[in-house]
Formats: structure tokens, sequence, C-alpha cells
């Protein structure tokens, strides 16, 4: 297959997709089980935050109504409060917000029972939605019936369109959008790394540098859609914040050098190469700004780069079509499509236009639309050299693919050689070398990370802080290799205790051991430390100076019925009943 026929293929796949969009846009308006225009949404904005009682104590005219289910306001700093009443019906439904940037979100549930609070928004961890989706959702219970609020607040443009759909209407609505969604980045992807073997293969910079704007351009579109915060930065609440203005100056600066490579402006003008290299200049200071400004200064500078950008773009392509380029013409109608979506879209943000099949796809068709033709361009332009050094480039490609399969060999071979190493000695650094156990170091990094997962989940957590009893008499009785003999038959009682494969068993220091207990409260881990005290009491130690018996003291303490900020905290405790244990008269166990 040639290279046009190949970005014809993907031409037609991309139409698909535009269709895809269209009938996932109607079928969403179709498997409503009631009307939206039954839901009488009405509003109100204040400068300054309020709580529940505070909204709902307002007059009633400081309320108005919305006059549809997608509100549309601009960029403001106002934060907003969204109320309805829903009925009850016999069927689960789903309040879905189809709108992925708004910074902080809270919806109010009215219900017999109380008030279900949701708290959603980008600037919060995704692992927190109750429903897991790029854009905002939460579970409506066939018997929820009542007021709904809803307060909101972003920096991005504040929109907020709101739907209540059944679940299979919601699912569905997700289904055809993530398969729209998957052909549109399947279709970036594939030119990425299509013109990214095209760099590889002709040494051609355009090719590089377009598939740099490609993946860039994904980037935007990946935040933009909130599909980014969803599967590849679900953690870095930075880069779902920065993740729009850092892209978008990324995608205008290689458009720019794309631009100056694909049109060899240096050789035919020598004036627009270099308001070109002004235009590169501009979208680096704005992505200095992305990096280190808030996001409402930052959007804001990257949307009066954007449509300005496209304009100075395409009056370059009209003037080297009229220079006589064909591909110049082929340049031109893509930045013309991409530019109207562009504009489109900024109307959208700027609350101008309220139509949110137009907001949320305009610049997936147009940059679709674009990216092909762009890629369309490449392989023109290709094809008009590729006669004239064709000779010379197979010569070229076959010592190209020498060099890079014997540099991958090599690569694999220093990362395989480097990954042995590093294992060693990560193995080393983490584990104590008498016992086998995990040190205490390791002990500190992993009790920490149990401790927040332990917050974040509420789930329960016990320590125990392990001690021998009488251990330096053992030692000067008997020598330090029984002793040391002892301390290894003990690791491996304990392992062998700890039959979970999330319970860790680390020596802390000299004869003290910790025992790390996810997910287990204080009646468990009471039960755990009667059962390792019992079966030591009851042990032969093996050593040189013969068969030796020990006896244990513990410290037992669990998150389940004492609350602790911080590591140093839930230790203290552990180590207290520790000291109780062995005060109280040894061979028992304590709880703090």
């Amino acid at each position: 297959m040639t290279k046009t026929s190949g970005v014809s293929a993907l031409l037609w796949l991309f139409l698909a997709l535009v269709a895809l969009l269209f009938s996932a846009s109607a079928a969403a308006a179709q498997i409503l089980p009631e009307s939206q225009s039954e839901l009488s949404i009405e509003y109100t904005n204040s400068q300054q935050k309020l709580d529940l009682e505070t909204a709902k104590s307002l007059p009633p005219t400081d309320w108005r109504k919305l006059d549809t289910d997608r509100a549309s306001f601009g960029y403001t700093t106002d934060e907003y409060w969204f109320r309805f009443k829903l009925e009850a019906k016999p069927y689960d439904r789903i309040l879905h917000i189809a709108y992925p940037l708004l910074d902080e979100l809270t919806i109010y549930i009215m219900s017999p029972e109380g008030v279900r609070t949701y708290r959603m928004g980008d600037t919060l961890p995704f692992d927190e939605r109750p429903i897991p989706t790029s854009e905002f959702a939460v579970p409506l219970p066939n018997d929820i019936g009542g007021e709904i609020y809803i307060k909101t607040n972003t920096q991005s443009s504040m929109r907020l369109p709101i739907a209540v759909r059944t679940e299979v209407g919601f699912f569905e609505t997700q289904m055809n959008r993530r398969i729209a969604e998957g052909i549109y980045f399947g279709v970036l992807l594939c030119m990425a790394v299509y013109n990214l073997f095209g760099f590889i293969a002709s040494r051609e910079p355009e090719f590089g540098v377009y598939s740099l704007y490609t993946l860039f351009f994904a980037g935007l579109m990946l935040s933009l859609e909130g599909l980014g915060f969803h599967y590849l930065w679900p953690d870095s609440l930075y880069l779902q914040d920065k993740g729009i203005p850092i892209f978008g100056s990324l995608t205008f600066l290689t458009a720019a050098l794309f631009a100056y490579q694909l049109l060899e402006l240096k050789r035919y003008r020598y004036t627009w190469g270099r308001g070109l290299m002004v235009m590169a200049f501009l979208a680096g200071l704005s992505l200095l700004i992305a990096i280190f400004a808030n996001y409402r200064v930052s959007i804001h500078v990257l949307l009066s780069l954007a449509v300005p950008g496209c304009l100075f773009l395409l009056v370059v392509g009209v003037y080297m079509w009229r220079k006589g380029f064909v591909y110049a013409r082929i340049f031109t109608l893509a930045w013309c499509s991409l530019l109207v979506s562009v504009v489109v879209n900024s109307l959208g943000y700027l609350g101008i236009i309220d139509s949110m099949f137009i907001q949320r796809h305009a610049i997936m068709i147009g940059s679709g639309i674009e990216i092909l033709l762009l890629s369309w361009v490449l392989a023109v332009r290709y094809s008009e050299q590729r006669k004239e050094r064709l000779q010379a480039e197979q010569r070229h490609n076959r010592e190209l693919e020498e060099s890079v399969d014997e540099r991958t060999f090599e690569l694999q071979v220093a990362l395989r050689e480097l990954q042995d190493v590093n294992t060693e000695l990560e193995q080393k650094n983490t584990e104590d070398p008498l016992t086998g156990l995990y040190n205490r170091r390791y002990f500190q990094q992993h009790l920490e990370r149990e401790l927040r997962r332990t917050l974040r989940r509420e789930l329960p957590l016990a320590l125990l802080m392990v001690d021998v009893d009488h251990f330096k008499p053992v030692n000067d009785t008997y020598g330090h290799l029984a002793g040391d003999q002892i301390l290894q038959q003990l690791a491996k009682l304990m392992q062998q205790h700890a039959k979970r494969a999330a319970d860790i068993v680390c020596r802390y220091g000299g004869e003290e051991f910790a025992i790390i207990l996810p997910e287990t409260d204080l009646q468990e881990a009471e039960a755990f430390a009667s059962q390792l005290l019992e079966k030591v009491r009851n042990t032969e130690f093996k050593t040189d100076a013969g068969l030796l018996k020990i006896t244990l003291s513990i410290g037992v303490i669990s998150t389940s019925v004492r609350i602790f900020d911080n590591v140093d905290e839930l230790f203290k405790a552990a180590d207290d009943a520790l000291y109780a244990a062995k005060h109280e008269g040894r061979d028992r166990l304590a709880v703090q």
C-alpha cells in the first residue's frame, strides 16, 4: 500500500468517526426516559463561596430559571449554584454532567434519609469519583426523589450540561462516545507513528516535527476531553490543571516549525519564514506562562495565540499556493479546517455558542481532517522527491536499519545488565542480611504507604511491634551465634504465620520486629498476636548450643479503634503498647 492510499483509508475511517459522533449525539437525546425539558433548572451565582444551607436560604428572587439544560457562562470567577426537583422513578438513573473541565463540583441530593453529598472536580484525585468516567456522573437510585443542588466553580469556561439518564442510556452514550474517541485517537496515533517511521526512513525533519505535532495535539485533546485524567495521569493534578495550555502551546510551536520545514520558506520567502519563527517564539513564551502561571491566565494567552496563529498559517499557505506549489493547496485547506474548528470552539468556551455537540466535537472533527490532510501533504511532497532520491534513500535506509538494530540490541543488553544490577541493589537496600526479612528502611516506607491507603479508602490497618524477651542474656550465655540462629528461625516462623500476601514482617533492629497487617481490625490483630505468642512459646529453636526456648512481648495497635494522622503517631502507639507488655511481665501482648 502506498503512502497516499494509506492516508485515504484513514480519511474514510475518520468520516466514519464523524458519522458515529452525530449518531451518538442523536442517541443521547433519544434514550432518555423523561424529557430534559421537564427539569426546571434554576441557577444563581455569587462572588463569595456559599454553603448548602446558605444557598437554600437565598430568597426566590436570587434564583433565575435556566432556559436550557446546558448552562454556559464563559470565563468567570463566580461560584454558580443550580437546583432542580427530581421525581422518584421505578428504575435507577444517573445524573450526568458532560463537561470534564470543572475544578470543583459538589452535588447535594436531598432525600428522606438525609443529604447525599458528592464532591468531584479535576482538582481532586480521579479515583474519588463515584462513577469512573472522564466527565462527571453520580448514581440516582430508584427511590431518590427530591431537590438536587449543584455547586461549581472553575478557572476554565463555566459550562454545566445537566442530564438525567437511565443507567442503560448513560452507558450506551458513553460506549458510543468511547468508540468515536477511540477511532479519533487511533487515527492520531497512526499518523504520529506513520510519520515517525517516515522520518526514520527519509531523515526529512518535517516528518519528525509533524509526528511531534500530532502527539501534542493528541495530548491537547486528551486534556480537553478529560480522557488523560481518566486513563493516563489520574494521580497528576498538576498535569490535569496545566494540560490544555501546555499541550496547546507545544502544538502551535511544532505547527510553526512544521510549516517552516514543509513549505521551504527559507528558500522562497524569508519574511514569511521569519514570521513563523516569531510564532514559534510566542508559542514557547505561552508554554512558559502555562507552566508557571495559573490556568485562567495561561488559557487566555493560548486562546489569544490560537486564532491569529491559524490565520497566519492560512495566509502563508495561500501565498505558496499562488506560487504554484501543488501541496500548498492541501496545506491551506487543512489549516482552514482547523481554523474554523478553533474559532467555533473558542466561541463556545467564551459562552457565545450554545451547542454542546459543536463545542465538544468541533476541534475533534476539524483537527482530524486537518491532521489527515497535512499527512496527505507530506505524502504528495514525498512522492515528488522520491524518484530523484530513491537509490540514495535505499542505500541510506539499509545502513540506518543496521545501525538501529545494532543500537537496539546494545541498548537491550545494557538495559538487561542495568536491570539486574538495580534489582540486586534494591534487594540489598531493603533486606535485612541476617534474617532475610525487610529492614527498617523498607518498614518505614511501606508503613507510610499503607497508612495513606488506609486513610484514603477508610480501611483498618494493624501494626504489631515484637520484641524477644531477655535476649541479651541469651547472647551472653550461649554466644551471639546462637542468638543469630534464633533470630533467623524466628523470622521464618513469623513469615509463615503471616499468611496473607499483603502482610509484611520486618526486622526493626536487634531483637525487635514489626508486622504490618493491612485491612485488619483490632480484634483480628489480637488473635494474630495471641497465636504467634503461643506458637513461639511452644517452639524449640535449634542452635549450636542446643535446643533453646524464647518468649515474645508484643504491642498491638489498629486504626479501627483510633485514627492516626501520620506514621509517627501510629508507630509511637505500637511502641508504647510493646513497652506496656514488657512492663506487665513479658510473654504477653498489650493493646494501646
